[in-house]
């Protein structure tokens, strides 16, 4: 059951699909919606950097005026977070927070049931030009799911199937992003393939038939299963890319076995951006 979703905000075109994405999960389970909005003054005061001498006075007004830039971009994104959510329909509240954007996401997200965030994230407003805290320094550590979404993308139009691809290898992680898939009840609308690399066939069965009978018992019934021998990237890349519209993988660990399977397509999907992922 999903009841409260995190959707920290930024500038990037990132954020509009977020919305979008976390507002059909909203609906889909009466959900409320946190805005989350972060400013950084620890990444503002580095980016001005220590002063000169005699360039003191010139330094803090500079951090004064970032500070100042970042908190109108603030603004305007809760402005249109909450326009966003009533025209929607979505109940909403909203969260301020200074501080380390990367601490305070994943500070919050523990009284959550979901995060969706941009694949490729831009929080630090004023502090920087470029992309801000990596997603993998939030798969590391949080224990909320993750729906990573990437720059643009359109949700399935009524009557046609999100077409979903779940990466299993029956660890820990992967069952518990199976899970988590199941929570999200969308039976009716998700056509399924579990696809496993697993280097035995008859090992590789025994975890997709456990994962289908899973689905199969949370009423998720257009299942198939695909095992292939090539390595799990080469495998996605080649022959399910273009044919998934949202992939379900574990979080990885970076520790041992675990990330070679699940940890390197985690981080092949981010650097692709193209397709969503839940990252249980």
């Amino acid at each position: 059951m999903i009841k409260r979703i995190l959707v920290p905000l930024d500038t990037s075109p990132y954020t509009e699909t977020a919305l979008d994405v976390s507002c059909a999960i909203a609906r889909q389970h009466d959900a409320q919606l946190t805005g989350l909005v972060i400013l950084d003054i620890p990444g503002i005061e580095k980016s001005v950097g220590p002063a000169p001498m005699g360039a003191y006075h010139y330094a803090e007004e500079l951090e004064e005026f970032k500070k100042q830039k970042a908190t109108e971009r603030i603004e305007e994104l809760l402005a249109k977070f909450a326009e966003k959510c009533q025209h929607e329909g979505i109940s909403h509240t909203q969260a301020q927070l200074q501080g380390s954007p990367s601490e305070r996401i994943l500070g919050e997200s523990i009284y959550y049931d979901a995060v969706v965030v941009g694949l490729r994230t831009f929080f630090d407003f004023e502090s920087s030009d470029g992309p801000g805290i990596p997603l993998d320094e939030l798969l590391d550590h949080t224990v909320t799911p993750i729906y990573g979404v990437p720059r643009s993308f359109a949700l399935p139009a009524p009557g046609e199937k999100l077409k979903v691809l779940i990466a299993f290898d029956g660890s820990l992680p992967a069952a518990k992003a199976l899970q988590r898939f199941a929570y999200l009840e969308l039976a009716e609308f998700a056509e399924v393939l579990l696809l496993t690399s697993a280097p035995h066939e008859d090992e590789a069965q025994y975890y997709l038939g456990q994962a289908q009978t899973y689905l199969n018992a949370h009423g998720i019934s257009d299942v198939r299963q695909e095992w292939t021998q090539k390595g799990i990237i080469q495998a996605v890349e080649e022959e399910y890319l273009d044919w998934a519209s949202f992939f379900v993988i574990g979080a990885h660990s970076k520790k041992g076995l675990l990330d070679f399977f699940l940890g390197s397509l985690t981080r092949y999907l981010i650097q692709a951006d193209s397709k969503p992922v839940l990252i249980g």
